[in-house]
């Protein structure tokens, strides 16, 4: 989430980018390329390009891109959501809005280590995602859920790769003047059930 225009009656935000459609462009071509290669005539290649040009197009139709405008002078939040095929606009009250949250969580993700001889290593990846709240309980994504990937675990560097985002939702918070409210993960150890026994990260 970036701030891309700011007035003292206006704040415009903007998440998302042109990245992950051409990741997916990426991967099709890709995918195409193997596919029509001379040099992979068994059956196997042609299954990881079919793969390749599937992924690339589900990245392609998936990315999305959010947009807030939130006007003082004529009271609304304009929030439009966009995608290669299709999206959304809708208008709300500011007068509705009853905070603005950074939510943060663990999550799970399986790590590939060349020292474990291709094992996956579950390790917890702290996820973040600024939220609007109204005073009806309804709540807006202000940005895609974020992964803090490559930090460790622990109180003292869980916070690191989610700092500018919470300075985005401090600011939009106290331009709108309503409450910012940061919540963070538990800090304590995760205990993981791994083939009968606990794995303690």
């Amino acid at each position: 989430m970036k701030i891309i225009n700011q007035t003292t009656d206006a704040l415009a935000l903007k998440e998302g980018d042109a990245t992950g459609i051409i990741v997916g462009i990426v991967l099709v071509l890709a995918g195409i390329g193997i596919g029509f290669s001379t040099q992979f005539v068994v059956a196997a290649p042609l299954w990881i390009a079919l793969g390749l040009v599937v992924v690339g197009l589900v990245v392609v139709f998936m990315s999305s891109s959010i947009s807030v405008v939130i006007n003082k002078t004529n009271g609304q939040i304009v929030y439009q959501t966009k995608r290669i095929i299709g999206g959304q606009s809708m208008t709300y009250a500011t007068g509705d809005v009853l905070r603005i949250e950074t939510r943060k969580s663990w999550r799970m993700e399986n790590q590939n280590t060349s020292g474990n001889r291709g094992v996956s290593v579950p390790r917890q990846v702290l996820v973040s995602q600024s939220v609007i709240v109204f005073k009806d309980g309804q709540e807006l994504p202000l940005d895609h859920q974020k992964s803090s990937s490559g930090l460790s675990v622990g109180p003292a560097v869980m916070m690191a790769g989610s700092g500018k985002e919470v300075a985005i939702a401090n600011q939009v918070a106290t331009f709108m003047g309503v409450p910012f409210q940061e919540i963070a993960p538990p800090s304590g150890p995760m205990n993981i059930n791994i083939g009968g026994g606990n794995l303690q990260l």
